[in-house]
């Protein structure tokens, strides 16, 4: 139940995406516009029964002329006194998708953590808080081209044309993920219409990726994601193993 936040947002990264080769790396997009705000609900297994953990909301806003991601994820109050899990994320890139910062912040059984990161061309100025009160700490980290953080990524992924991708069975995205960078492969297997929890119906591509090493998957099983069929490509569903039970997490 402990891990549902930081997979409401690992699963975002695995969205397929097709500028590999492009120099320019992402053009200017229709998938999204400023004010757009998205609500998910996670749901996690256990036993015979899907139990809503928690929530997230993925927003999108102006600042300074960029595009500024925040995403807003919670366990329900319910769970509080099993595990208490709060976890807030902002990015901004400009709108040709050049990243500019990341900041992830962290409350977990009251203990804090804060991350900023800072992209400068080839390299990322790191600020980091380990816990409460805790002096802050730096470091250097390189910034291969075409690479983007987990936030950046959700927004870089829909507005790429994954249906026309030449090769859709093998489509490759850089990621950064605990200040490492993967190689993400995405499929795009099919059609599917999909109902979410509360009964709205869209029409959808079904998608498949591998998963990042040393993450909270379960080693070999694939994270499936339906996307609209249409030029916004929003993720509607997200499904997957986990090292313990599994979770689907719904557009609301």
């Amino acid at each position: 139940m402990r891990r549902w936040c930081r997979i409401i947002i690992a699963f975002f990264f695995t969205l397929p995406s097709s500028w590999w080769a492009d120099a320019q790396c992402v053009k200017e997009t229709r998938a999204f516009e400023v004010g757009e705000v998205l609500n998910y609900a996670a749901y996690y297994n256990l036993g015979l029964v899907w139990v809503k953990a928690g929530v997230a909301t993925f927003s999108v806003e102006e600042e300074n002329g960029n595009y500024k991601f925040s995403v807003v994820a919670d366990n329900l109050p319910k769970w509080e006194w099993l595990y208490s899990l709060h976890s807030r994320h902002t990015a901004s890139v400009t709108r040709d998708f050049k990243p500019i910062y990341m900041t992830a912040s962290t409350s977990e059984n009251g203990r804090f953590s804060r991350d900023h990161y800072v992209y400068d061309d080839d390299v990322i100025h790191k600020t980091y808080w380990l816990k409460n009160n805790d002096c802050q700490h730096l470091k250097d980290l390189p910034h291969p081209p075409c690479s983007w953080d987990i936030i950046n990524a959700v927004y870089v992924a829909r507005s790429m044309d994954v249906r026309n991708y030449p090769d859709p069975n093998k489509i490759p995205f850089n990621v950064m993920f605990n200040d490492s960078v993967y190689t993400v492969y995405g499929a795009v297997l099919g059609k599917e219409r999909i109902k979410t929890r509360k009964g709205k119906e869209f029409d959808c591509l079904k998608c498949t990726a591998t998963v990042v090493a040393g993450t909270m998957f379960e080693s070999g099983a694939p994270v499936y994601v339906w996307i609209t069929d249409d030029v916004h490509q929003i993720p509607v569903l997200v499904e997957s193993k986990i090292k313990i039970g599994a979770v689907k997490v719904y557009l609301e």
